[in-house]
């Protein structure tokens, strides 16, 4: 009875909910339905009511995720004003969760919810006058920019197993100064780098022309 309870209540939310934290926990590599079945409490064959495949659930998982962006529907600011505060929200999620990252990275948005959010970031660049290839450029490069910039920070955390590397400075701490002396001299900088001022230096390059 209470398995049969449990098919009544799931939802595509709760699936896709469920399928995150499995994601969270083991990774993509590890990820499988019956693993997300037996998370549920059900069997595997109840999650097709509710999705069709594995493909369209990490369709899904980015469309769930993307949906914690704040994004407003309508913006009294500038264009550089919602792309800046955009994708800085969107590192947030990402943050919150690494390891689907590799997702964001390999698959198109294609669910209705996903591309009402791409129609929205169009919508704003064009009041930017930056209009058709041109509008895709920018957001495949900020894009790219935001998850490459992740996957620097955190890829680590991708895969079972792997443990950090450390980092530039204690790892770079012994290389010889005559033979690269550039690097060298840059040695004591490194132990100030910040990842977050890395990212905002990073954006606004990015987005200067949208301010101008």
């Amino acid at each position: 009875m209470e398995k049969i309870d449990r098919k009544r209540s799931l939802t595509r939310e709760k699936v896709l909910k469920a399928a995150l934290q499995l994601i969270d926990q083991e990774g993509l590599e590890n990820f499988s339905m019956r693993k997300l079945g037996l998370a549920l409490g059900v069997e595997a064959m109840s999650l097709y009511n509710h999705i069709a495949n594995k493909e369209e659930l990490f369709d899904g998982v980015i469309e769930f995720l993307l949906l914690q962006i704040p994004f407003p529907e309508t913006s009294n600011s500038s264009p550089y004003d919602d792309l800046w505060v955009f994708a800085h929200d969107f590192r947030n999620v990402l943050r919150a969760h690494p390891r689907a990252l590799p997702l964001f990275a390999s698959r198109p948005l294609r669910t209705p919810a996903s591309l009402s959010i791409l129609e929205r970031l169009l919508a704003t660049l064009q009041r930017a006058n930056i209009y058709g290839a041109h509008a895709i450029y920018v957001l495949n490069g900020m894009v790219g920019f935001i998850i490459g910039h992740e996957l620097l920070d955190v890829g680590s955390v991708l895969f079972s197993g792997m443990k950090p590397e450390g980092s530039y400075s204690k790892l770079w701490q012994d290389i010889p100064g005559s033979k690269y002396p550039v690097l060298h001299n840059l040695m004591s900088d490194l132990e100030y780098v910040n990842p977050d001022q890395q990212f905002s230096f990073g954006l606004q390059a990015l987005l200067k022309r949208l301010n101008e």
